[in-house]
């Protein structure tokens, strides 16, 4: 029995050894250039919406600019703080499931959470998933935690709604696992109807409580902050049906989601099921939800990973008791998929794309330190740069490639008003000099580069970036 928990407490660490590792060794991520500038600019008093577009709700911006308040604009730290969320993540989870279930349903658990590409893939890098998918986790958690009788109590749902309600505030698609926490009173251990209808009541209360929270974002910003949480993403759904039939079959190959998910049905047959009916609700209702009319990426079902996992682990516990080899079958090859797909991936984009590292990354900020002046304001396509060396970006590039992205659905008025800019207007901009200074690095797009090259003088290179000066500077 020791030997086996050495064994299970080996191949966990492991697990959280590969998650770590990817806090220096992942290449940066697109998005993770303005978390990090729009973090730091939070943390130096600047308002999210109102200063600076900010498509997402409060919660990432305020988790990531506590973060660059103690740490400063570090992307390291950032990565780190997320594994810490990782494994706290994972801990409720398995814990929850030890207390309600055994042990061997736990450590299944917490295999299928910590070993999935979606989780190893996206919790690591500085976007909303980390805090979201944690409040997730833990909201499924409390669900679990066996009480003093079978019933749930209203506390217990409400602080459920309340964890809920700080997911949805990190990722907006989160909302649908309120309508899975009804279904879970409904469908979940035996209760009056009467009682199940105050445990509805106790979580959407729960899951209100945060409002003042958005009343105060609304009141800083104006009509500002719906445009940036709703309106922009309102401007991006477009019928895709080919998209979105791709991003659905991308989560049967490689094959660790379909695993996850169909083992965690089976969970359907243990004892004890009817508890799951909220997670199990929530996954499914997540899946569907980012399968949806507008545009779609795999790394949207990151959140159902927590959802599924808990009855996933059940399920194999399961199948263990009955036929261990199949049981063994399975939750290996979810780990083995698993954590060879991120692997794979980086190969893959690195045999097709050019791939940046956090060192490099690095030491460009340090170039942008060397040889401009605190109060410079400059043109970068990644605005991490600026914020890792400490110098604000041209007004209007807070974040970074996606201002163009939606910038052209927009007329001047509301493009000035919500901070966006159209490629047309950034070159005319740094035509005129407003920047004095431009990094060509990371998403710097083709179509500026004559602008640069016509009236900027290269100055220096490093990183793997080249550091432009206008010609007309003094």
């Amino acid at each position: 029995m020791r030997a086996q928990r050495i064994g299970a407490a080996a191949f966990l660490a492991c697990l959280f050894a590969l998650a770590a590792a990817q806090v220096w060794c992942r290449p940066v991520d697109r998005d993770e250039g303005f978390w990090l500038y729009t973090s730091w600019r939070f943390a130096h008093g600047e308002l999210p919406y109102r200063d600076f577009a900010l498509p997402h709700l409060p919660l990432a911006p305020l988790y990531y600019a506590g973060a660059a308040k103690v740490f400063g604009p570090s992307l390291y730290a950032l990565r780190a703080l997320n594994v810490a969320l990782f494994a706290v993540a994972a801990a409720a989870l398995g814990l929850a499931v030890a207390r309600r279930f055994d042990r061997l349903a736990a450590l299944f658990a917490v295999a299928f959470f910590a070993s999935s590409s979606l989780t190893l893939t996206w919790l690591v890098p500085v976007k909303a998933y980390a805090p979201a998918v944690a409040a997730l986790a833990v909201a499924v958690a409390f669900w679990l935690w066996p009480g003093r009788s079978n019933e749930l109590s209203l506390l217990r749902v409400a602080v459920v709604g309340l964890l809920l309600g700080a997911a949805t505030l990190a990722r907006l698609t989160l909302v649908v696992a309120l309508a899975a926490a009804a279904v879970g009173t409904w469908l979940g251990p035996p209760s009056r109807p009467w009682r199940r209808a105050a445990l509805v009541t106790a979580a959407c209360l729960g899951f209100l409580a945060l409002a003042p929270l958005v009343v105060y974002f609304r009141a800083g910003a104006g009509d500002a902050f719906a445009f940036n949480v709703w309106g922009i993403h309102r401007s991006l759904i477009i019928e895709q049906p080919a998209d979105r039939l791709a991003s659905a079959l991308s989560l049967l190959w490689p094959p660790d989601p379909a695993i996850l998910v169909a083992t965690a049905l089976l969970a359907l047959r243990a004892a004890g099921r009817r508890i799951l009916a909220f997670p199990l609700a929530a996954g499914i209702l997540i899946i569907l939800a980012n399968l949806a009319p507008g545009t779609t990426q795999l790394q949207y079902f990151v959140p159902a990973v927590a959802a599924f996992a808990p009855a996933a682990g059940v399920g194999a516990a399961w199948l263990w008791r009955r036929k261990k080899g199949v049981a063994l079958a399975v939750v290996g090859a979810a780990v083995v998929f698993g954590a060879a797909r991120p692997a794979a991936k980086v190969a893959f984009d690195r045999a097709h794309k050019k791939l940046v590292g956090p060192a490099e990354v690095y030491r460009a900020a340090e170039l942008l330190e060397e040889r401009t002046a605190p109060e410079d304001e400059i043109y970068t396509g990644w605005p991490g740069y600026a914020a890792l060396g400490r110098r604000k970006v041209l007004p209007g590039w807070e974040l970074g490639y996606f201002t163009h992205r939606i910038g052209a659905m927009y007329a001047p008025a509301e493009r000035r008003r919500y901070h966006l800019m159209t490629y047309g207007e950034t070159a005319e901009v740094l035509s005129r000099g407003r920047a004095e200074f431009a990094l060509d690095g990371l998403d710097t797009p083709d179509v500026l580069k004559p602008t640069l090259a016509r009236y900027y003088e290269k100055v220096a290179k490093r990183g793997g970036v080249t550091l432009w000066r206008y010609k007309g500077a003094k």
